[in-house]
């Protein structure tokens, strides 16, 4: 599979970009776009030839064409050996590129099965006939990666440019949507909009995850949001109180203490302290303590009953267990004001591919929204005794997984909390290093990125191990579920308990 790209296109500090008027833009890796087509390509003659036939089992390589750059730069996610650029170009021909590559394939595949030998060499009628079957029907996966969505707006649906339109008729205004249906990418849009049309508006962008968080900061940065503050719910409390708050700090009652502090400083700002927008995305996650909302109460001109909010929400993603205790009177006024909004819906999934939204919408007992179209493998599921879930995992990782994913385009989520995962205390799984996911720091080869399904909410990535899912009995339960299996955008790997695996099939 060769994936050409025309243009100045480059890759530094790991960061891909492309070149367009003059200014960077960053992009997704394109070499994972190959590596999706070269799947595609190998499922779709496995259907059409049999999965054992020499068609579907002939080796498969892939690189990355740069016909107009000369390109230098070291990437994990491409090899050097399977590159071809502008340089190469100049003074091989196709047929010599091709032969390169071919010999590459092969080495690569001695090395990752030195105990098999070489398939079966194809003849020309069988290549003629790979070739037939390939012209008419092949559809080839887009790229829908959520950088390129967030930074360019790729396309949007009517739903959701319908949910822009109420933004500029609405002051205040809910807009929910599923996973994938674009409600991070409508969250900085509108910031973009609303400080193109009014340059010196303060407009405050928040949510409550830690790694989402850092990406709507980054992004305001990259785009030059400057009279945006963008950053977590804690992170504007850090930001109100003038400190960091304690970072080996646990206890509920810790910060409960600290958003009551920051509230009561800013309940007493000047008018021109206080923002003129409030962009809230993922506000499910705020929705378990009044004191959240009396925070942005505070921090917004006119308050939630007359200032200006948009707020972005999926309510099946709230995983907090319901409060014992009833919210104060003002609490609850707080919360009929977010509830008596104006309310637009998005609906159609962008990020999953068919077959991930297919079991997302299962676990929640409905039925999947229109998706991206994509077609990608079948999810795979794995049932674990109690007590083997660790084990069930780590030949799950051996067995299957490492053997069509690579370690840098996995991330392995436990729907247990953070300390309870099957793997909690072990240093290595499937013989690679276990790290925390960090969306800020790059991939480090030799090891496996792990976080919760708590931690990871509004994030992505190309394969998602789900791990320790326990039960699907309680309606938080199926809400977690939901969640992690939501996370991944075209590979999913599910170990479930007997019962729990049974009602995923």
């Amino acid at each position: 599979m060769l994936e050409v790209k025309g243009g100045e296109i480059g890759c530094q500090g790991g960061r891909w970009y492309r070149v367009r008027k003059g200014h960077r833009e960053s992009i997704a890796p394109p070499f994972y776009q190959a590596r999706d087509n070269s799947y595609e390509i190998r499922e779709y003659l496995e259907r059409l030839c049999g999965r054992e036939s020499v068609e579907a089992r002939m080796p498969f390589n892939q690189a990355m064409v740069f016909t107009d750059v000369d390109f230098n730069a070291q990437t994990f996610e491409c090899p050097k050996e399977r590159i071809v650029d502008r340089a190469e170009l100049a003074v091989h021909t196709l047929a010599e590129i091709v032969s390169r590559l071919l010999d590459d394939g092969e080495a690569r595949f001695r090395r990752h099965f030195p105990d098999r030998e070489l398939p079966a060499p194809a003849t020309d009628a069988q290549l003629l006939g790979v070739a037939q079957l390939l012209r008419p029907d092949l559809r080839l996966t887009s790229n829908l990666s959520a950088t390129d969505m967030d930074l360019e707006l790729i396309r949007l649906s009517a739903s959701q440019l319908n949910a822009l339109d109420l933004v500029k008729k609405n002051k205040r205004l809910r807009i929910t949507g599923g996973p994938g249906s674009g409600k991070t990418l409508l969250a900085v849009e509108t910031c973009r909009r609303e400080r193109a049309a009014t340059p010196y508006a303060k407009i405050g962008l928040l949510c409550f995850n830690r790694h989402l968080g850092a990406h709507l900061t980054d992004v305001s940065a990259r785009e030059g949001l400057t009279t945006v503050r963008a950053g977590s719910f804690y992170a504007h409390i850090d930001q109100v109180l003038g400190d960091v708050s304690d970072a080996a700090a646990t206890d509920p009652a810790y910060f409960r203490a600290r958003v009551q502090r920051a509230t009561e400083v800013a309940q007493v700002w000047p008018l021109e302290a206080k923002f003129d927008l409030l962009v809230i995305d993922e506000g499910q996650d705020l929705r378990d303590d009044a004191s959240k909302l009396a925070f942005m109460d505070a921090i917004l001109k006119g308050g939630l009953k007359d200032g200006r909010w948009w707020w972005f929400e999926d309510l099946d993603q709230i995983l907090s267990p319901e409060e014992s205790v009833l919210p104060s009177a003002a609490g609850q006024a707080l919360f009929a004001l977010l509830d008596g909004a104006p309310e637009a819906v998005v609906e159609r999934n962008w990020r999953n591919t068919e077959q991930i939204a297919r079991a997302a919408a299962k676990v929640m007992g409905r039925s999947a929204h229109e998706g991206s179209g994509i077609s990608g493998p079948a999810v795979t599921t794995a049932a674990y005794q109690p007590g083997k879930e660790h084990a069930t995992l780590e030949a799950m990782m051996k067995h299957v997984v490492l053997h069509q994913q690579g370690p840098e385009d996995i991330v392995v989520l436990s729907v247990r909390g953070a300390g309870k995962e099957c793997y909690a205390g072990q240093a290595t799984l499937a013989g690679l290093r276990l790290v925390p996911f960090d969306p800020s720091r790059p991939y480090v080869p030799g090891t496996l990125r792990t976080s919760t399904v708590f931690k990871f909410k509004g994030m992505e990535s190309y394969a998602v191990v789900l791990a320790d899912l326990d039960s699907l009995a309680t309606e938080r339960d199926r809400r977690k579920a939901y969640v992690g299996i939501s996370r991944a955008k075209y590979a999913l790997y599910i170990l479930a308990s007997p019962a729990a695996e049974q009602a995923l099939r």
